[in-house]
């Protein structure tokens, strides 16, 4: 058994440092910047991406996914592809979860393009909004910032990952875990596992979020 971990939208795999070590067993933290890639890519949607994760590793059923955000977004699909187990943290099953300043994914694919939807106006707005005087304002401002600095073609093909429509998904996830409060991504309408924090929970209340993994994972520990 491998235990996949996949980090979200902008994120790298140090996300998952204050979790990781807690969880016995052989881990793999794959960097999804290199799987999305530099260069255009509007084929891509989230169904492509874990048929190439999955190909990449040779993901089977004996596998385990742990998903944050849209690494989330993409284990379930993985789930669907090799029947890993999956288990999502502030992620989702269905795209109304998402919670975006605008629902056309046309216009804004087209605001990345320009650099109108990521820039320091934005980085201002969203903290503003959301994040200030909150323990996650670090994490969240480290990632825009590698969003708003990073390869405008991976960025791209990331939001594609999240946003490009895909067929309904017929299962669900082994377990959801997620706050009452997230600004990003809304809580799940079925029954989930609830921490304290917000979408960074996993790094600013790990004491909550390791424990949960790790019954999961290993219910006869």
């Amino acid at each position: 058994m491998r235990i996949f971990f996949l980090h979200g939208f902008g994120e790298k795999p140090g996300i998952f440092d204050k979790i990781v070590n807690e969880i016995p067993g052989e881990k793999i933290l794959p960097d999804l910047w290199e799987f999305t890639g530099n260069r255009p890519r509007p084929e891509l949607n989230v169904i492509l991406l874990a048929e190439e994760i999955a190909a990449h590793y040779n993901l089977t059923e004996n596998d385990i996914v742990v998903g944050h955000s849209m690494g989330g977004w993409i284990g379930i699909h993985l789930k669907q592809i090799t029947g890993c187990k999956t288990i999502q943290i502030a992620s989702w099953t269905h795209p109304s979860r998402v919670a975006l300043p605008i629902r056309n994914h046309k216009i804004i694919f087209a605001f990345l393009k320009y650099g109108l939807y990521l820039n320091r106006l934005t980085e201002w707005y969203f903290v503003r909004k959301g994040y200030r005087d909150k323990p996650s304002k670090e994490v969240f401002q480290e990632t825009f910032r590698r969003l708003r600095k990073g390869n405008r073609h991976n960025v791209t093909n990331q939001m594609r990952v999240i946003l490009t429509p895909v067929p309904p998904l017929n299962i669900h996830p082994d377990a959801r875990i997620h706050t009452h409060y997230d600004p990003i991504i809304r809580r799940p309408e079925e029954p989930f596992h609830q921490v304290n924090g917000d979408h960074f929970a996993l790094y600013t209340h790990p004491e909550e979020v390791f424990p949960l993994i790790k019954k999961i994972i290993y219910p006869e520990s």
